[in-house]
């Protein structure tokens, strides 16, 4: 047996390149190792038209038995050009590397892994890593890390936003950045979920969307940090493919990562955390627009978000994309306090840009950025993005 181990590994390099290789077989029994690049089901994640009549390509898939591997990713590179009162900074940097694959085991059992090599926060290379059964289209289970079934915009790949920083008012209700009680972890957490699809219509899209989870409610990679557990759910109704009307909500107990800053909640304490959304999406070429309002409470703190993106196609792979994002951190601070206050807590941003998708996922993108604070300076920014994906 090891001498045909060796013979499966010095072949390894021959299989690689191939697009359909002969099963490989021994004396006493068959195993079947093949490389696909055409699979049904990744429709879904690959489903952006080609451009100029390019040959469209898959995602990679090596076939081993039973099981099939899925390996896919993108990566992000932007210019960033921001002006903060009189202060004025530009730099390159390296958004995300997002290295993915998925396993599939049998045709219900699966693992999917997701990793982000450009994050500088070695605690957070690790976003996504969890195994799913599939009793039926209705009914998934799956246990692990992976993203939190609250707001549409949330749960949608960066490869697929309009914004390529994502609405602020959805970055800090979903806990993907910028609220310091819960800290920034990219919209994901561990724990356990139920999922589904339901109703099939006849053109092949399911009318109802579910999904159903307990989380730790600490954020990704760690353990909880008190003793309760957030629960989340999300459901979207399709009436038809191309309009979706969703709403999801997370309700829990946080511990407080530092203190508030409206002296309400201090570090370490356990404090009341929920959020609710309703949102809907439309895809009526040449017009795309997706729209959510967010509320919730950090402890006794209401606040609030909304956004509308609105995408627009100007010519072949070349859209216009509007923008408005707000986010009102404390609802219940009259004008009067909310000039006084040190710090800004209320917030509108005004984007208009242009993509242009040079190949499936890989666009250019550019983007001017009004961001209007209640207190201390405005913000301008220009922002151009290069998105590569396979």
């Amino acid at each position: 047996m090891k001498k045909w181990i060796l013979v499966l590994i010095a072949l390894m390099p021959v299989i690689a390149v191939a697009e359909d290789v002969a099963p490989v077989e021994t004396e006493k029994k068959s195993l079947s190792v093949s490389v696909s690049t055409l699979n049904t089901s990744d429709s879904a994640i690959m489903a952006t038209k080609p451009q100029d009549g390019e040959k469209p390509v898959q995602p990679l898939n090596i076939h081993i038995g039973p099981s099939k591997l899925t390996l896919f990713g993108y990566a992000q590179t932007q210019f960033d050009m921001t002006k903060t009162g009189p202060e004025t900074k530009n730099s390159f940097s390296m958004t995300r590397i997002i290295l993915m694959a998925n396993a599939e085991l049998t045709r219900k059992l699966s693992f999917f892994l997701m990793i982000d090599a450009a994050s500088t926060q070695a605690a957070k290379h690790l976003h996504e890593y969890y195994a799913q059964y599939a009793f039926m289209p209705e009914l998934k289970v799956r246990v692990g890390q992976f993203k939190t079934p609250y707001t549409l915009e949330n749960i949608i790949s960066p490869t697929l936003l309009g914004n390529v920083n994502i609405n602020e008012g959805t970055r800090y209700m979903s806990g993907i950045a910028g609220d310091p009680l819960y800290g920034n972890y990219a919209g994901r957490d561990l724990g356990a979920m139920i999922t589904g699809d339901a109703i099939k219509a006849r053109d092949g899209h399911y009318y109802l969307n579910y999904s159903v989870g307990v989380f730790n409610g600490a954020g990704m990679n760690l353990r909880d940090n008190n003793k309760h557990k957030d629960v989340a759910a999300m459901l979207n109704v399709l009436p038809t493919k191309d309009i979706t009307l969703s709403g999801s909500f997370i309700v829990g107990k946080g511990n407080a990562q530092v203190s508030d800053m409206f002296g309400t909640i201090a570090q370490g304490e356990n404090y009341t955390r929920n959020r609710w959304s309703v949102g809907a999406e439309v895809n009526w070429r040449p017009l795309k627009l997706r729209t959510e309002y967010m509320g919730g409470k950090n402890g006794p703190v209401k606040n609030r978000a909304f956004y509308a993106e609105l995408w627009c196609r100007l010519y072949r792979g070349l859209d216009l994309v509007l923008d408005y994002d707000y986010l009102d951190k404390n609802t219940a601070l009259s004008k009067e306090a909310r000039d006084a206050f040190p710090l800004w807590t209320r917030t509108n941003n005004y984007l208009v840009g242009l993509q242009y998708w040079v190949y499936k996922k890989c666009r250019i993108s550019t983007q001017y950025v009004f961001s209007d604070r209640n207190t201390g300076p405005d913000t301008k920014a220009w922002i151009t993005q290069f998105q590569i994906a396979f």
